[in-house]
């Protein structure tokens, strides 16, 4: 055998392995497009709610555990994982409202999922077993108020909040279907979470209310 076949050899052996690394970056780059990427995680997020004050209560869906129970604004330890965290916020003169914190492929700088072939294999496992490539982000809880003042304003606040949910899905949603290589959750399974979102958001449209009207005066009624 001469010594260009044994090159030849080698390389075919080798390419997997360089392809899963280069594929990788090249995956990601595609993935992120003309998007900033995100700072580095720094194992909590920002947890904000309108109203401000709101009272919120933190739950891993996994454990059922406690997470944390705060005040909004509020800084929430959360290491890297795969669990989604439930927060069920209250506030006087507010719907009770629960949002789905759900941990998302980290896309931040030399932050990179391994590609499921050649050598990688097993390192693809391990990081969507244990979460390492996944990050939580900072999250903006508005309470609905109760009652509304009108049946308009009731419908405009639904209508506004379903648009927020999808502009904030889209991002996720366009990087799965540009380069499937490069996340975690398929396409398929970013807009299944969207529409148990937008599922849940019209639930609690239907338990919203509306203030009762103030009573007609009575004509020729004296005021006394």
């Amino acid at each position: 055998m001469t010594r260009r076949r044994h090159l030849t050899i080698a390389a075919a052996l080798l390419a997997p392995v360089a392809l899963a690394g280069c594929g990788t970056a090249l995956s990601d780059s595609s993935a992120i497009g003309s998007d900033p990427r995100p700072l580095p995680y720094t194992g909590s997020i920002t947890l904000t709610a309108d109203p401000a004050a709101a009272r919120c209560v933190l739950t891993n869906t996994v454990t059922n555990s406690l997470v944390a129970e705060v005040t909004t604004p509020a800084t929430i330890p959360l290491p890297r994982g795969t669990a989604t965290i439930n927060a069920i916020c209250t506030a006087p003169g507010s719907m009770t409202t629960t949002v789905a914190i759900r941990p998302v492929r980290d896309f931040a700088t030399d932050i990179h999922h391994p590609q499921p072939v050649g050598t990688g294999i097993a390192q693809n496992l391990e990081a969507v077993q244990t979460g390492r490539t996944r990050r939580y982000n900072n999250t903006f809880i508005p309470l609905p108020p109760q009652p509304f003042a009108s049946q308009a304003a009731l419908d405009a606040w639904f209508a506004d909040r379903a648009t927020q949910l999808r502009q904030a899905a889209a991002p996720a949603i366009a990087r799965a279907q540009r380069a499937p290589n490069a996340t975690i959750d398929t396409a398929e399974t970013l807009n299944d979470y969207l529409a148990a979102d937008l599922a849940q958001l019209e639930q609690q449209k239907a338990m919203a209310s509306v203030a009762a009207a103030e009573p007609e005066p009575v004509p020729g009624a004296r005021r006394r």
